[in-house]
This record gives C-alpha cells, structure tokens and sequence, in this order.
C-alpha cells in the first residue's frame, strides 16, 4: 500500500482502483493554485486506474486544456533504456554470495515466500534482490495478475496526451532518483517497509478501493488515513524521506513553473493531503489553494 502510493515509476510500482461511480458524482482531486494574478492546478493522482475510469471529471479536463505545462513527479520511460536498466539491476541485487533470506528475518522471509507462491513465482528468483525491489515486484505482478493497467493512471494519462495537446513537460525528480530514495533506506528501513507492505494483504483491494473512491469524490481525509498513517506507523525516516523531504524539494519547482505560465501538476494524491503536503506547503507560501 504504502509502495504504490507514492511513487510513480508506473513499470514497477502501482496502485489500483475499482470502477468509478457514474461521471455525476466524479470531482476528482484538484486544486486552483493562484498568487500575484497568475493560476495553475494541483492535481492528484492514482498511478493506476481502469478503462472505465475514463472519460475524466470536466474539472480535470478543463484544466488540462488552458494549462501551458505539464509538471509530473517523474516519466517512467526513463527506465526502459538499456542503460537505465543495468543500472537499476545494479541497484537492486546484492552482492554475489548474499542472498534476501541471509538479510532479513525469517518472519519477513517467511512473508515475502508466502505472497510470492502465492503468485506463482518461485522464492528462489527473488533470493538475489534487496527487500525494495522484492516488494516493487511482488506488488507490481500481483496487481497485474488483477487486471489493472498502468497505462491507464492518470499520471500516464496526461503525459501521453500532452504531445497532442501542446503542452510542454517537466519533472520534479528523475525516476532513477525515485528508486535511489528506496535503495538509500537503511537495510532496518527497507525491511520494515517490506514488512508493512505486505501487512493486510487480504484486504488490500478493499483498502485501495476505498482510496479510489475518495479520489473520486474529492474527499482527502480516507486518503491521507490510509496512506499517511500506513507510512508514519512503518518509521519517522521513511516518511520523512518518501514523502515531506520530496515534498519540500518540489515546492520551489512548482513556484518556478507558477511564476512563468500556467502549470498542471500531477503527483500522487498522497502528496497533496495532510499537515505536511503540498496544499499546506504553499498555503504557507501565501498562495490561495482552492479545492475545485
């Protein structure tokens, strides 16, 4: 849960949703971001959603087309080079002669074995990979196995249209960067977010249903319950580092892009919400932030 809700490397980590309630009742979450005369938007996203999540609130629409630039976390494509995909293997094996079971707790290996045969997928072809990339797989082939598209979260969504559109791109952080916040955690850390991920995993549709459904009705409060205190409960550093230290690197990228034209952000929905996201940020930066 607290995987998927954070980082938009969509190829590895993701976030699902049941089908949306009919497009009356669809607000979505965005934000009117205005200061010295000049708007942009906040906008949150879910990194994975159905077909039928589509067409989008006119909110979100209308938005998109007056907006001059489109600012996102990161652009996946980045890791389909061959290069960026060496590397990321650099990153998240260890070194020959150690293996995952050698490195955490039976308790945690004993987790991990169990959602991976779960799966389908022998315990012997993650014995090589550290606890991150252990959990950004299971996560992304379990989801997978459910039926739910990457291709289709609304982060996506609007890069891909935004070639067509006009509109020009930028990103907050590089996705190589995303996976350096995961593989910098201590070994500690990285387990213990292993450990939380895989928690309620029976339940986990039902959790990330209810997430869906609060996107879409623009209610922040079951978001930020879910994910923010899912990530609080694993460490201080881990929320600390996926979420409010990102969050305060973005701010002045954000007022950059405000001050010139008119800008659309799409980040995860688990970065606008609560005392220490962005909506708070800027407010205190004394811009007016109005929920659409």
């Amino acid at each position: 849960m607290i995987l998927a809700g954070l980082l938009s490397v969509s190829a590895l980590v993701q976030a699902q949703a049941q089908a949306p309630a009919p497009a009356s009742s669809n607000r979505g979450l965005i934000w009117a971001v205005e200061k010295g005369g000049r708007t942009g938007w906040l906008v949150g996203s879910l990194h994975l959603l159905t077909a039928d999540a589509y067409p989008l609130p006119p909110a979100l629409d209308a938005a998109f087309a007056t907006a001059d630039v489109l600012v996102e976390e990161a652009n996946p494509e980045e890791l389909k080079t061959p290069a960026a995909a060496m590397q990321l293997v650099a990153k998240a094996m260890y070194p020959p002669g150690t293996t995952l079971q050698s490195q955490v707790s039976k308790d945690t290996f004993d987790k991990i074995a169990k959602r991976a045969e779960k799966i389908g997928l022998p315990i012997d072809r993650l014995q090589g990979f550290k606890p991150w990339m252990v959990a950004l797989t299971l996560v992304g082939l379990e989801l997978q196995k459910g039926g739910f598209d990457p291709g289709l979260g609304l982060d996506q969504h609007f890069l891909t249209r935004a070639p067509g559109a006009g509109k020009k791109v930028r990103t907050l952080e590089t996705a190589m960067e995303q996976i350096d916040l995961l593989e910098g955690l201590s070994p500690q850390l990285q387990e213990g977010l292993v450990a939380a991920s895989f928690e309620g995993a029976d339940t986990e549709l039902k959790q990330v249903q209810k997430i869906a459904a609060a996107w879409k009705a623009g209610d922040t409060a079951p978001i930020e319950s879910l994910l923010l205190t899912d990530m609080k409960g694993v460490d201080a550093a881990v929320y600390e580092t996926l979420l409010v230290g990102r969050n305060r690197r973005w701010v002045p990228q954000i007022e950059d892009c405000l001050s010139q034209q008119r800008c659309f952000v799409v980040v995860g929905a688990a970065h606008l919400v609560g005392p220490d996201g962005l909506v708070t940020m800027l407010k205190a930066k004394g811009y007016t932030v109005t929920q659409k």
